[in-house]
């Protein structure tokens, strides 16, 4: 009898440092906020890693057009393939969490942005 393998994909997501000013206030996020975030990865997916430092962006705010720039914490994940829409509405519900209208999501290579329903 052949065993199926699961298979397990690196994620990768960034969450800006500060609430978005659009719509919420600009402000840094609470340390509570980032425990909460810290708790669940582990909590869901039985591990977490933040990369050290922040990073530097910027993209188009599809609701004004106008440029934003941000610092973000990047994290990682390594889940089994099956887990990626757990890992979606992890981040849907980090978005109310953060105060962000969508969060960078990059899944085995593919982008996606997960916005609130």
């Amino acid at each position: 009898m052949e065993m199926t393998q699961v298979k397990i994909v690196e994620c990768s997501f960034f969450i800006p440092i500060v609430r978005d000013s659009n719509l919420s206030d600009g402000l840094i996020h609470k340390l509570e906020t980032w425990q909460k975030l810290s708790d669940e990865l582990f909590t869901r997916f039985g591990g977490r890693t933040m990369a050290p430092g922040t990073y530097s962006g910027a993209y188009r705010d599809p609701n004004t057009g106008l440029e934003v720039t941000d610092e973000s914490r990047k994290f990682y994940l390594a889940v089994s393939e099956n887990s990626l829409d757990e890992v979606r509405q992890l981040l849907r519900e980090a978005c109310d969490w953060f105060q962000q209208k969508c969060i960078y999501l990059s899944a085995a290579g593919q982008v996606e942005f997960v916005t609130k329903p």
